[in-house]
C-alpha cells in the first residue's frame, strides 16, 4: 500500500495500491470504510471504475491518480452500480463519459431523490461516531475507526448540503457491453439479482482481473432479490460466461476497502446457487411440498463448499431466503 505523503497529516487520508502495470486502485481512509476506485490505464485513455459520495475527497483522489500516472487523459467512468456511494462524485471527471447499467439513469436519479433523508441518516452516524470518538483512545484501533467516521461524515454532509452536480450514465449496457480501447478489453456484464437493480460486474481478461462492486461480501452467502426465471438464468449465464471466459482469474476487486473477496470464494457462489437451482427444481418436479423441501436440504450437508460461509446474519437465514427466492421463480 502507498500513502501519498501530501495527504499524511489530513484525518481522512487517500491511499493508492498499483494491482498491475495497468490497474491502479486508490481509497479514502485507513479504518474507516473507503469506497475503491480503481483506474484503468489503456492506449486510448483512462478509464475510472467508481468514484463515491463526496466529490471533495474524490477530487484529492483525483490529484493522487494523476501525480502517480503522470496522465489525466480520463476517457471513461464505468459505474458499478448507482448507489450514492459509487456515483455521487461523478463530477470530479467531466471530460469522461459516463458508462451504467441499462437501469442506471433512473437508479440515480432515485438516489437524488432521496438526498434529504441520506442527509439525516449521515448526520445521526456523525453523531453515533462522535460519542464513539470521545470514549475512546485515540491511538487506539476503534479510536482511529471513530475519528476518520467523523471526518467522512462532516464531509459527505457538507457536500451534499452545498450541492452535487449528478452526472448520469450517457452509455448504457444491456445483458453484455464491450469496451474496446487499444491494448485493453472492458467486458461490462448485467449482474442484478442480488445488491440493486443496477449492478454490473466488469470484467478485464487482459489483467485476469474483475470488479464486483457490491454485488458480494466474502465468506457470506449472495443474497437473491425478487426476479422472474428469465431475469435469474440471465444472471447465472453471465456468472457463468465470466468463469469460463476467465478461467485463470487471478484478482476480484470488490467496492469497498475492507470487503474481502477471493476468485475460489466467487466460484463457490456460483456452485451453490447452481446445486441450488437444480434442486429446487427437482423437487419442484417430483411434487415436493416447499416445508418438507427445508426440511430435507440440510445447508452444510448438501452445499459443502460454501460449509463454514455466514448464512444466518442478525437471525435471518439467508440459506432459505434463497430457496423462497427459487422456488417462486416458476410461478411468475
Amino acid at each position: 500500500m502507498h500513502v501519498a505523503p501530501a495527504e499524511a497529516q489530513d484525518p481522512i487520508k487517500i491511499n493508492s495500491e498499483r494491482l498491475s502495470d495497468r490497474v491502479l486502485l486508490t481509497w479514502a481512509c485507513d479504518y474507516f470504510q473507503g469506497t475503491n476506485m480503481a483506474v484503468v490505464v489503456t492506449q486510448d485513455g483512462l478509464v475510472i471504475i467508481d468514484t463515491g459520495l463526496s466529490p471533495s475527497t474524490v477530487r484529492r483522489q483525483r490529484d493522487l491518480v494523476e501525480r502517480e500516472l503522470g496522465r489525466s487523459d480520463f476517457r471513461y467512468l464505468i459505474n458499478t452500480h448507482m448507489h450514492n456511494d459509487h456515483a455521487f462524485a461523478n463530477e470530479v471527471f467531466p471530460e469522461a463519459t459516463v458508462v451504467g447499467h441499462g437501469s442506471a439513469v433512473v437508479a440515480l436519479q432515485r438516489e437524488v431523490d432521496l438526498i434529504p433523508e441520506l442527509i439525516e441518516r449521515l448526520r445521526g452516524g456523525r453523531e453515533r461516531y462522535g460519542e464513539w470518538a470521545a470514549a475512546t483512545s485515540p491511538d487506539s484501533a476503534d479510536g482511529k475507526q471513530a475519528r476518520e467516521g467523523v471526518a467522512a461524515f462532516d464531509v459527505g454532509i457538507a457536500d451534499l448540503e452545498a450541492g452535487i452536480e449528478t452526472r448520469f450514465p450517457t452509455v448504457t449496457s444491456g445483458d453484455h457491453h464491450t469496451l474496446s480501447l487499444g491494448d485493453v478489453r472492458l467486458e461490462l456484464f448485467d449482474f442484478t439479482g442480488f445488491h440493486s437493480d443496477s449492478d454490473i460486474l466488469i470484467l478485464i481478461p487482459e489483467e485476469r482481473m474483475l470488479f464486483t462492486g457490491d454485488v458480494f461480501w466474502g465468506g457470506n452467502l449472495p443474497l437473491l432479490r425478487e426476479m422472474t426465471a428469465g431475469e435469474f438464468q440471465r444472471l447465472m449465464d453471465n456468472w457463468k460466461t465470466i468463469l469460463e471466459t476467465a478461467p485463470d482469474l487471478e484478482t476480484i476487486v470488490p467496492g469497498h476497502s475492507d470487503v474481502p473477496l477471493t476468485v475460489d470464494g466467487f466460484r463457490e457462489m456460483y456452485e451453490y446457487l447452481s446445486r441450488l437451482w437444480a434442486d429446487v427444481q427437482a423437487a419442484r418436479e417430483e411434487g415436493t411440498p416447499l416445508v418438507m423441501f427445508l426440511m430435507r436440504n440440510i445447508f452444510k450437508e448438501r452445499y459443502p463448499a460454501v460449509a463454514d460461509y455466514t448464512y444466518i446474519r442478525r437471525d435471518y437465514n439467508l440459506h432459505q431466503h434463497n430457496i423462497y427466492m427459487l422456488w417462486q421463480l416458476e410461478d411468475r
